[in-house]
């Protein structure tokens, strides 16, 4: 489901930071960024390529872009959709961010005008230390999104 919001928030502030260079996955929506790169749609190999080479990560509160993260010691700044909004059908992001919100290299955003200070936190912050991984999930579990980003 597109997620304007955060594309929008994210565009005001690339336009603020001429000197970051800014590359976001839009998917469906019909918001398309002036001041950041974007692309409608990575595959999973271009998506790991891309959080790989980059400082930080800015998404919504998918689990999927958590461990993707942690796996690669990359801070993320994570945004919930909202049902209320049609962003999503259920509030299951909001939940997530709730149990996120302290873990090692985590910076929530419950609404647009806090991303920018969440940013700040995880540019600051550097890689992630997150000791031994298994302890967010499962071998299992990782060896099959491991499985899913190289596809």
């Amino acid at each position: 489901m597109p997620f304007d919001r955060l594309i929008q928030a994210m565009d005001k502030w690339a336009e603020h930071h001429p000197d970051q260079d800014v590359l976001a996955q839009i998917g469906g929506g019909q918001y398309v960024p002036s001041h950041m790169r974007s692309t409608r749609m990575l595959s999973p190999s271009e998506f790991r390529n891309a959080v790989g080479a980059c400082a930080i990560v800015v998404a919504h509160a998918g689990m999927g872009s958590f461990f993707s993260c942690m796996e690669m010691r990359k801070p993320i700044v994570m945004l919930p959709r909202y049902a209320s909004r049609g962003e999503v059908t259920t509030d299951h992001q909001v939940r997530a961010v709730h149990w996120l919100r302290n873990k090692p290299g985590v910076y929530v955003a419950m609404a647009e005008d806090e991303i920018v200070g969440a940013i700040d936190l995880a540019l600051n912050a550097g890689s992630v230390d997150v000791g031994d991984f298994r302890r967010f999930a499962s071998e299992l579990f990782l060896k099959k999104i491991r499985q899913f980003l190289v596809q």
